[in-house]
């Protein structure tokens, strides 16, 4: 029986998958935000903040606050971890709240 894949689990499939493009770089979350945009997936700011939490505490993703250019303002930098990598590839199971595209 197949089930109804929900827009927030294709979405971060396609988080993982565009983090996974720049490894070992990581990326702002407006430089997130523009890619999943030109990956015909916009997402507001506040989703895209819950979906990369979710992504950081299934350890697929980790989260890092960075001093900005500005005094006092911090950067938050999103980076694919080991496990975010073998989840793409494959070598783990299956998560129902991430989709993954079949690859041919």
């Amino acid at each position: 029986m197949s089930r109804t894949i929900r827009h927030s689990e294709v979405i971060r499939g396609k988080i993982l998958y565009y983090l996974s493009l720049i490894y070992p770089q990581a990326a702002t979350f407006p430089l997130l935000q523009g890619e999943l945009d030109i990956f015909g997936y916009p997402v507001p700011t506040d989703e895209l903040t819950r979906l990369v939490a979710y992504l950081a505490e299934k350890a697929l993703v980790s989260l890092e606050k960075v001093r900005g250019p500005v005094a006092g303002r911090f950067i938050n930098l999103v980076k694919i971890t080991a496990r975010g990598i073998d989840y793409l590839d494959g070598r783990l199971p299956v998560d129902e709240g991430v989709y993954l595209e079949p690859r041919l």
